[in-house]
């Protein structure tokens, strides 16, 4: 399971983004708690914490003060069309820019930049680009 190479955090946070992945965690559903997971995987909370940070901070799971990490349900996407003369951006959002659009952590946002000025802002997991050239 853990390997010498890597350290147990970031292994530990593969391990659970595989379950995440294959469903055995599915979206809305909570995590084990924090000591569950340091019983199962015999690590410290500390370990376990910084896991979680990583899939937190990848958009994978949600943290709420007082509640469970919950995996993040992945939003239904709507098409965006990308003309030619536009330019997509792709980067982390600012703090402001995150209240407005609603994102968690870890969540990149999608600029589409026009060449005659101006820019639109939507969350990178909520849209699929399309090309319409």
């Amino acid at each position: 399971m853990l390997n010498s190479y890597e350290p147990l955090y970031l292994q530990l946070a593969d391990l659970l983004r595989e379950r995440i992945i294959d469903g055995t965690f599915p979206a809305g559903s909570p995590l084990p708690s924090e000591q569950a997971l340091c019983d199962e995987h015999r690590q410290s909370r500390m370990t376990i914490r910084r896991a979680l940070a990583v899939l937190r901070d990848e958009g994978l799971i949600m943290k709420r003060r007082g509640a469970p990490s919950t995996v993040r349900p992945r939003p239904a996407r709507k098409a965006l069309p990308l003309r030619g003369e536009q330019r997509l951006i792709s980067r982390m959002p600012s703090r402001k820019e995150r209240i407005q659009l609603d994102l968690d952590p870890g969540v990149p946002v999608l600029e589409v930049r026009h060449v005659g000025g101006g820019s639109d802002l939507y969350a990178a997991d909520r849209v699929e680009v399309l090309s319409t050239i």
